[in-house]
């Protein structure tokens, strides 16, 4: 029944139903082959997680700069403030500087009036 139902399709029908069926297999297989971390990492499993060098974290840590757990002399980590840091760090686009500025200064005139 399969093939009888291959063979009744154009080309570019078969072509996009192939193309549908792989990215389906292709993202099941990949979030599969994805670890899953724990939302309490340690010191390596949060240097993978951040692509920063073990040392880079130690100093990371030392200077406060970045969220952090210690018990006893041990550092970890919750994935979850990591992920908040990191996106902490966004840079704004021009457009949103530029929105920033004009609510800003209406504000400001509307009190300094």
């Amino acid at each position: 029944m399969s093939i009888q139902f291959l063979t009744n399709i154009s080309e570019q029908e078969f072509k996009e139903f192939l193309k549908g069926a792989l990215k389906e297999i292709l993202s099941e297989n990949l979030s599969a082959l994805q670890p899953q971390l724990p939302e309490i990492l340690n010191v390596q499993q949060a240097s993978e997680f951040l692509k920063l060098k073990v040392t880079t974290l130690y100093e990371k840590t030392s200077r406060k700069t970045i969220p952090h757990l210690k018990k006893g002399n041990k550092l970890y980590f919750h994935r979850s403030e990591l992920e908040a840091w990191v996106k902490e760090g966004k840079v704004k686009t021009r457009e949103e500087i530029e929105a920033e500025a004009i609510t800003f200064t209406l504000n400001h005139e509307k009190k300094a009036a």
